[in-house]
């Protein structure tokens, strides 16, 4: 049986992996359903000028592992790839996320009033530093299952990349309509952000992205702010 074009499109569209194609004017002339949500985190010149800065330099396809992250979208890689001048396509290759926790890891995972638990840990980091801190958060997020330790740890790591005094602003609110995998079910998140005007230290980021990955919190961090999306389990 022979295949045809819309055979074809089948599998790309239904994609994991994000594929956009650019006409000669910078349009957009296909994308697939993944890319649809890449571009609801970054702008769509952004991701041309990443094409035309790795494609290669004559007609063809070319691999590059870069590290990227787009708000929760991470990728190891892009395929930038153009057979005539009128059309250039890029592929990104999505980070295969940490397993699932098995029922005993579960354990650890206490039902708690996130927003308390914020509160103290503000509170005990704070006794040690002086930080000016502006905290927004919903109060009416209901209880959820985390491992308090773990969060404490998080916390107090997440406050000390930021300069002792430095005018913090904290927000603590559910994430509208969208969810994470963990488990055979799906949970909301909660987002806890962090956000400063000076330059925080980003000496420790992947020591707090490592903890945060044994707790299915994505993290994502730049010079002056962390933002923590957390499952309610």
């Amino acid at each position: 049986m022979n295949m045809t074009y819309n055979d074809y499109k089948f599998f790309l569209e239904n994609d994991n992996n994000p594929f956009i194609l650019f006409n000669a004017e910078k349009r957009i002339a296909y994308l697939n359903t993944a890319a649809e949500f890449l571009l609801g985190r970054v702008n769509k010149y952004d991701i041309y000028d990443l094409c035309i800065k790795h494609a290669p330099k004559e007609y063809g396809s070319k691999m590059t592992y870069l590290d990227l992250r787009y708000d929760d979208l991470s990728f190891y890689g892009i395929t930038v790839g153009y057979q005539d001048d009128e059309y250039i396509g890029i592929r990104f290759y999505q980070r295969v996320k940490k397993m699932q926790p098995t029922a005993k890891e579960l354990n650890k995972y206490l039902l708690t009033d996130i927003n308390t638990l914020l509160e103290t840990s503000i509170s005990l980091v704070t006794m040690q530093e002086s930080y000016d801190i502006k905290l927004m958060t919903d109060m009416d997020i209901p209880e959820f299952r985390i491992s308090q330790n773990d969060f404490f740890k998080i916390m107090r790591k997440c406050f000390h990349s930021f300069a002792p005094g430095d005018k913090l602003h904290i927000t603590l609110k559910i994430r509208v309509g969208e969810s994470v995998h963990v488990k055979d079910r799906r949970y909301k998140l909660v987002k806890l952000e962090m956000m400063t005007q000076k330059k925080r230290s980003r000496e420790r980021d992947r020591e707090i992205e490592h903890l945060c990955e044994e707790n299915f919190i994505d993290y994502l961090a730049d010079s002056k702010k962390i933002r923590l999306l957390i499952p309610m389990l």
